[in-house]
């Protein structure tokens, strides 16, 4: 399962559950604040339709996931284009030196909140610093499989990681000493 061999690395960065739900938050708050500043860069038109910078990077970064799971990549689809829609409208309104605004505060704090889950509750380092393409391109389809793994769906694919990261000695045990 092509899926879950490349989850492991991920995995392997988040397993407490508070750390799971700080990156379920500010992974979708850094992506769409990544893509309200690509919005600005129209590249070309096709019927009308502006092609920016985000379109083309949403486009990229969404066949790569179609590559490795179909129900993971389909629901990021659905999240990704509603970030970029809005993304795409507020670019629409908003002055350029609000959006780069909006663009730095909202990735210091994104990225403020997923190195405190990372120091204080995984007690380790974040991903990024061992593999900058999975932390920051597969991060978003991983947050979503997360949560698909918290409401009890997919349960075959958790089991695959979690057999793979055993395997691998990675797998951690957050529960508290009696």
């Amino acid at each position: 399962m092509r899926f879950a061999k490349e989850m492991v690395f991920y995995s392997a960065y988040h397993q407490e559950k508070r750390n799971i739900w700080i990156h379920v938050l500010g992974v979708p708050t850094i992506t769409f604040t990544l893509f309200l500043v690509l919005s600005r860069f129209t590249l070309f038109s096709v019927a009308g339709f502006e092609i920016t910078a985000a379109t083309i990077f949403a486009a990229v970064v969404l066949a790569y996931y179609f590559t490795l799971d179909f129900i993971f990549a389909f629901t990021t689809a659905l999240v990704f284009g509603s970030l970029l829609s809005l993304a795409h409208y507020l670019t629409a309104s908003l002055e350029a030196s609000t959006a780069w605004t909006v663009f730095g505060v909202a990735q210091l704090v994104g990225w403020g909140a997923q190195f405190y889950g990372h120091f204080i509750f995984e007690k380790s380092r974040p991903a990024l610093f061992d593999n900058l393409f999975q932390a920051i391109v597969s991060a978003p389809i991983f947050v979503v499989a997360d949560v698909f793994f918290e409401l009890g769906l997919r349960k075959d694919v958790q089991e695959a990681v979690r057999k793979e990261l055993a395997a691998q000695g990675k797998l951690k045990d957050f529960r508290p000493a009696h």
